[in-house]
């Protein structure tokens, strides 16, 4: 018979905030929306913004429980300062 082992994981960090177009990134990994107001590079930059961003967050990201319906804080994931929908989210290792 088998054991398993326990695995502590704590709480890095849990107060990053992403827009809108990173939440859906990071939860669905979907960028279909962002061809609605970009197109060719723009679009693609901003594709490779937003997944840069969350290759630097890290693997253990976790979306919380808060929101901000308006908020003009900085994307914790592409760094824009676009006012805006804040999403909470919670980095765990």
């Amino acid at each position: 018979m088998k054991t398993l082992k326990q695995q502590v994981v704590e709480v890095l960090n849990d107060n990053l905030w992403l827009c809108d177009e990173c939440t859906i990134a990071a939860v669905n990994d979907d960028y279909t929306g962002i061809d609605y107001y970009l197109s060719g590079k723009e679009a693609d930059d901003r594709v490779k913004e937003i997944t840069k961003g969350l290759k630097s967050l890290g693997v253990g990201l976790c979306i919380g429980e808060d929101e901000e319906e308006y908020s003009t804080k900085r994307c914790d994931c592409c760094r824009t300062h676009f006012d805006g929908r804040r999403h909470q989210f919670i980095l765990l290792g």
